[in-house]
């Protein structure tokens, strides 16, 4: 299975849980981190989706799933504990073009959840296409062990200084020279030092800009 690697804005869409255990509260965890507009269907719940139910962060249909339950959603997780209803979901969503991600069976996904790394604003997914989780797994144990959390640092920080660099250097060739000059420097060993305010100056001296508090 050769996949077409994407991420998705899931901001205010309206995502659909089916399954009220373990896996469906880290999937709908997931998806709230996201910041979808969580609904599960489920005649049961964990405690913990329970709290998000009764806090309002999600909305909590106590039923059997129905097709029908599929009108309006962007993207579905099909995460019970019966592969014949995960697979009847899934089943459903393709007739009606809707994203689906299935616990078990797996293979009857229109979309998989990669390994994740993430530092910050920094995401690295990881994906053998489900020929191996381990593996998966093993590779983001290095990745994790490569890219510390210096790297959100670090990001908060270019961020910052790439909305100066866009506003004060007009010529687009100079501004790739900067960006590129600033990865590439010492700032983040700097940062991994906890010397912060020294690879803003790093940074500000790169571009060429007079140093300020960056926000």
């Amino acid at each position: 299975m050769k996949y077409y690697p994407a991420y998705l804005d899931l901001r205010e869409r309206p995502c659909l849980v089916i399954g009220g255990g373990a896996v469906a509260e880290r999937k709908a965890l997931a998806l709230l981190e996201a910041g979808a507009v969580v609904t599960i269907i489920s005649p049961m719940l964990t405690s913990k989706l329970h709290e998000l139910s009764d806090s309002g962060k999600i909305t909590y249909l106590q039923k059997q799933y129905e097709d029908q339950d599929l009108s309006g959603a962007f993207l579905v997780i099909a995460a019970t504990d019966s592969a014949e209803v995960n697979t009847l979901v899934a089943s459903a969503c393709r007739k009606k073009q809707v994203l689906v991600n299935v616990a078990v069976p797996p293979e009857v996904s229109s979309f998989i959840v990669p390994s994740v790394v993430e530092r910050g604003d920094l995401l690295i997914a990881i994906s053998t296409s489900g020929a191996s989780p381990a593996l998966s797994r093993k590779i983001r144990q290095d990745i994790e062990q490569r890219y510390g959390t210096e790297y959100e640092v670090l990001l908060e920080k270019l961020s910052a200084i790439r909305k100066r660099v866009l506003e004060e250097i007009p010529d687009k060739s100079r501004r790739r020279q900067v960006f590129q000059a600033i990865v590439d420097s010492d700032v983040i060993d700097l940062i991994r030092q906890g010397k912060a305010h020294a690879a803003e100056l790093r940074m500000a001296e790169i571009a060429g800009l007079k140093h300020r508090v960056w926000k």
